[in-house]
């Protein structure tokens, strides 16, 4: 219920959603947990995601563009879901 509240919190409220939220927590599956090494990789790949998501946002309906945050809410609630029920399965 938490996950579920904040997640739609972070998506009607946040300009750019998801991307606080899942960047760091991909960049940390896969590099650990200390920061000081993956706050770069965490700058670097939120960068990257975020050109990705305007690029295909620019491409899905070519003579039109799709926001920014439109993108980012279905492919950072996809992954935000994946996450906790990663977790969960985990415990």
């Amino acid at each position: 219920m938490v996950a579920v509240s904040s997640s739609t919190v972070v998506m009607i409220v946040g300009v750019i959603p998801f991307l606080g939220l899942i960047v760091p927590n991909i960049v940390s599956l896969f590099m650990g947990d200390n920061m000081k090494r993956i706050l770069p990789w965490t700058a670097y790949w939120g960068v990257i995601l975020v050109l990705a998501c305007d690029i295909l946002g620019r491409l899905i309906i070519f003579p039109y563009e799709m926001p920014i945050s439109m993108i980012i809410s279905i492919f950072g609630g996809a992954v935000f879901i994946y996450l906790v029920l990663r977790e969960k399965r985990n415990a």
